[in-house]
């Protein structure tokens, strides 16, 4: 049950210095470099709650009928956090926290509005990575959450390589894309693994509506 939880936190680490190996040879690899920390950190923010959700994920799919109040904010979560960083991307509230907040040059803040815009849909991927995750952990097979994450270590390499190698594209809009596309092969296949640990749990709860249901019934 552990060791597979163990592994996936050390390939997690292994992605920061590939990353940043990358784009230190792809095309204004300085300008990348500055501002990478910045924007992952604008970034995580929005994906935090999404990781935070897979502690609650863990402690509330053992209670009866809560697969689908889980399911269901799942899709308000992923939702509301996309849309609040859509209205921050959008708006001149972007440059204030880069250019202002943050303090970077104008160059580097339109650099880092357009890499804001290519991440869009990381906090909504982190919540369903954890929705998956919680219900793969319930199921106690672990081994499906490395698993996903060796897909995103593997995609992300490969395409940090791809920039690389065509070396036409600023290094940064290329490990954006490249996080963003990683993550969701990440979520597909943890979508995959959890099938079978969501359908029991869907199925108990219907089960106990149906059992519900029939002593009401018969009350």
């Amino acid at each position: 049950f552990y060791i597979p939880l163990a592994l996936t936190s050390l390939l997690i680490l292994v992605v920061q210095p590939i990353g940043s190996a990358a784009l230190s040879r792809m095309p204004n690899a300085l300008a990348s470099l500055a501002v990478w920390p910045v924007l992952s950190g604008m970034v995580f923010m929005f994906r935090s709650i999404g990781v935070a959700y897979n502690e609650v994920v863990v402690a509330l799919l053992d209670e009866p009928l809560s697969s689908q109040n889980l399911r269901r904010f799942s899709i308000i979560l992923s939702t509301s956090t996309t849309v609040i960083m859509l209205g921050i991307t959008a708006t001149p509230l972007s440059s204030i926290w880069f250019g202002t907040l943050s303090g970077l040059p104008p160059d580097l803040v339109v650099i880092a509005i357009l890499g804001l815009w290519l991440g869009l849909l990381m906090p909504g991927l982190s919540v369903w990575q954890s929705w998956y995750q919680g219900a793969i952990m319930h199921s106690r097979r672990t081994r499906g959450i490395t698993e996903a994450v060796v897909v995103f270590l593997v995609t992300c390499s490969g395409l940090l390589w791809a920039g690389v190698v065509w070396g036409e594209i600023t290094g940064l809009y290329v490990g954006m894309t490249s996080f963003v596309i990683a993550s969701a092969a990440q979520t597909c296949w943890l979508w995959i693994r959890a099938r079978p640990a969501v359908i029991t749990v869907t199925r108990r709860d219907e089960e106990i509506m149906t059992l519900s249901f029939a002593g009401s019934q018969s009350d």
